[in-house]
């Protein structure tokens, strides 16, 4: 595996370097500092498999940047890592086709999460970018009353926040909602059990929930089975 870290600062480079080596035992790092030392690592090793690249680098110039880099690397799966404005900045690099923003205070195990979510083929999103979508607390479950417009509300901002998931991570949410167990899901969708559990952890996310029950009640109530894929078991 061979991963590309673009960070000014040489400490953040390093501790991404300790960090990912949970990933698997060889790796091979290329490191940038600069939006230029960025293009010339890009160009010289076409073979990357991840490229992590910090948001206010010199050179950079947000959202616009991380779009001219996916037109020109296309093959390369890039995550943003940026400290700054969690939610709108999130939107922007994802619209310009990143697979990831990871904000730089996000603890360890969210940031493998993330970037194992992305080697698999999915995208990943901080739960802070749904939750600023939508002010209104989500909690279309809760025992409390909720008129109709809160409840309308909820679903929308919902609604926005899955049509972010790659089409892979909607047939998960969609055998999810008739109650497959991730076994079952990994041998519907002919991939690993451990990539399901990553896909599913990232819809928990994405719909503020923790555990299947509530993913259930949260996907029928959006009508995703439509989305499932044929079942191959008849």
């Amino acid at each position: 595996m061979k991963i590309l870290l673009a960070d000014d600062h040489a400490l953040i480079r390093s501790g991404l370097r300790n960090e990912l080596e949970e990933l698997q035992p060889v790796i091979e790092f290329v490191e940038a500092w600069d939006l230029q030392s960025l293009h010339r690592m890009l160009e010289l090793h076409g073979d990357l498999d991840l490229a992590l690249v910090d948001l206010t680098m010199p050179g950079m110039e947000g959202a616009q940047t991380i779009g001219a880099l996916r037109r020109r690397y296309p093959a390369i799966p890039m995550i943003v890592l940026s400290g700054v404005d969690v939610a709108g900045s999130a939107q922007a690099v994802l619209r310009a086709g990143a697979s990831g923003f990871i904000p730089k205070t996000a603890m360890s195990k969210v940031m493998l999460q993330a970037i194992r979510l992305v080697l698999a083929g999915g995208q990943y999103l901080p739960p802070q970018m749904l939750h600023a979508l939508d002010r209104d607390p989500p909690g279309i479950t809760s025992d409390r009353a909720t008129s109709p417009g809160m409840v309308e509300r909820a679903l929308e901002s919902e609604s926005r926040g899955l049509r972010m998931l790659s089409e892979r991570q909607r047939q998960v949410f969609a055998l999810l909602a008739r109650g497959l167990s991730n076994k079952m899901i990994a041998r519907e969708l002919n991939v690993t059990e451990g990539t399901v559990k990553t896909h599913v952890a990232t819809i928990f996310d994405v719909l503020n929930v923790h555990n299947r029950v509530s993913a259930i009640a949260k996907a029928r109530a959006l009508a995703l089975e439509q989305d499932a894929p044929p079942s191959s078991s008849g």
